[in-house]
C-alpha cells in the first residue's frame, strides 16, 4: 500500500512557467492535501494562468502562503 507523501514547502521560483504550467498546477491544487506553502515568484505566468490559480485557491483549504 502506498503511504501518502506530505510536502509542506515548494519552490517553483525561476522556472519559466507558463500559463500552461500555472494551469496545471490550478488543477493540482484543487487536490492537495499537503502543500503548505508554494512559491511562483518569477516566472512566466500571464492573467489566464493566473485565474486558473486564483479560482483553484478558491476551493483548496491546504494551501497558506502562495508567492
Amino acid at each position: 500500500e502506498k503511504q501518502p507523501i506530505f510536502l509542506f514547502l515548494g519552490s517553483l521560483a525561476e522556472n519559466q512557467i507558463s500559463n500552461k504550467g500555472a494551469k496545471a498546477l490550478a488543477r493540482s491544487l484543487l487536490v492537495n492535501r499537503s502543500l503548505m506553502v508554494l512559491d511562483l515568484r518569477s516566472n512566466s505566468i500571464g492573467p489566464t494562468g493566473a485565474k486558473a490559480l486564483a479560482e483553484a485557491l478558491k476551493k483548496n483549504q491546504i494551501l497558506l502562503s502562495l508567492k
